[in-house]
């Protein structure tokens, strides 16, 4: 496992976990790191280890579900709670997806775990990590 980062750096971070060998997760992470320009938004595989280190084990799903998972204010938020939370981090237009946290959470968790399931079939898998830009390596954990 690689060297974890000072954990008090991250805490008070919004951090996006995501699943480092899913080609449809490393889409979406480009598209996060395109879209937030106040680059506030950090981000960490959930094969890094980092994710048991900065939360609490009491709010890690077991087993983990096949998602992305959003830290943000000592809370851990997953499937499409996470994916909307983050879009609210974007800039416009994307931002303007977090507006579907008003459709019911049964709902919108059903759609993501379909498209989560298929994530595979949808964008295929990879071996490996994506390689962030040098600009952008001081984001990841």
């Amino acid at each position: 496992m690689k060297n974890l980062p000072d954990l008090e750096q991250l805490q008070d971070k919004p951090v996006v976990f995501y699943d480092g060998t899913c080609g449809f997760c490393q889409g979406s992470v480009q598209i996060a790191l395109k879209y937030n320009a106040k680059q506030h938004l950090y981000f960490a595989a959930l094969q890094s280890g980092v994710l048991e280190a900065l939360v609490p084990k009491a709010q890690i799903p077991n087993p983990l579900p096949d998602s992305m998972l959003f830290y943000e204010k000592g809370r851990l938020y997953t499937e499409s709670e996470a994916a909307l939370r983050i879009a609210g981090h974007l800039d416009f237009p994307l931002s303007i997806l977090a507006v579907f946290r008003i459709i019911p959470l049964s709902f919108r968790n059903f759609v993501y775990r379909l498209v989560a399931k298929n994530r595979y079939r949808i964008a295929g898998r990879t071996e490996a990590c994506l390689l962030p830009s040098p600009e952008q390596r001081a984001r990841f954990f």
